[in-house]
Parts: C-alpha cells; structure tokens; sequence
C-alpha cells in the first residue's frame, strides 16, 4: 500500500473509531490484507500531526486537531522539543520549566492548538502554568506533552 493510501485509511479508521494503540492500528491494517510496522505508523501518526485526547474510559485515543490547529501543532512540538526542561503536576495543574525565553512562546502555542483539556495558561520568561478544566486528570496532558517531545 502506497503511503498516501495508507494515510488516508488511517484517518478514515481514527474517524470512525476510537482508537488508542500504534498495535490496533497495525491489527487493523492486517484485517485489510496490509503488512505494516508499527515503525511506519508511528511516522504516518507525527507526520498527520495526530494527538491523543483523553477518552470516556480514562484512556486515550489518537485525534485529528482541526485543520487550522495543525500548524500551531508542529510549531508547539518544535518549540517543546528545543526548549523542554521539565514538567510537574498537581491537582489540574501542570508546570512546565523551558529554556529562559520560551515561556510566552510555548504558552500561547498550547492556547492556539485548541487541547480540550486545556481551561488556560499563564507564563513568564521560563515557566507556563497550564490549568486544566474540571474532571481532567494532569496525568492525560502530561502524557500528551510526552508524546509532542517524542521525535
């Protein structure tokens, strides 16, 4: 299967199912007849700009951000990857320490990419602190932020 193929059938599956694992997509693909790595899924996911969202069952499932979200996406996983010291959390909040610099920056990315589970931020040169909605656990955005800074 060509790649634009596959990356057309992966959102198709992602849109009509709530799916939270590399291998579910791999078993899926083999359900079709297709052989597929979890290597190459994992590359069709970060170059679709995919995210994982929090689902009604307290796990996560991969979800296409709207299409005027992507951008900002790439530019905050870029902006994470080159600036990340590190994170905390507490009580539906999160901290997040980056290069001097890069608070405002990284903030304002996490407001413009739309994250649901995101209420508000607040930065100064070096931190933002990311206050989450009621009912969101810190460990789900936590996660998310782990996922951005894979490359």
């Amino acid at each position: 299967m060509i790649k634009k193929t596959r990356q057309k059938a992966l959102l198709a599956l992602i849109q009509q199912q709530q799916v939270g694992r590399q291998e579910d997509i791999v078993a899926h693909f083999e359900t079709l007849g297709e052989t597929v790595t979890q290597a190459t899924i994992s590359r069709d996911i970060n170059e679709l700009g995919l995210i994982k969202i929090p689902n009604a069952q307290g796990g996560f499932h991969y979800h296409l951000p709207k299409q005027d979200d992507r951008p900002y996406l790439q530019r905050l996983r870029r902006a994470l990857q080159q600036s990340f010291l590190s994170q905390r959390a507490q009580r539906g909040q999160i901290i997040l320490k980056v290069q001097p610099g890069n608070g405002q920056l990284i903030a304002n990315l996490l407001e413009q990419v739309k994250f649901p589970e995101i209420f508000g931020t607040l930065s100064d040169d070096g931190s933002v602190l990311v206050l989450l909605k009621d009912g969101v656990v810190a460990s789900q955005m936590t996660n998310t932020i782990q996922k951005l800074l894979e490359k």
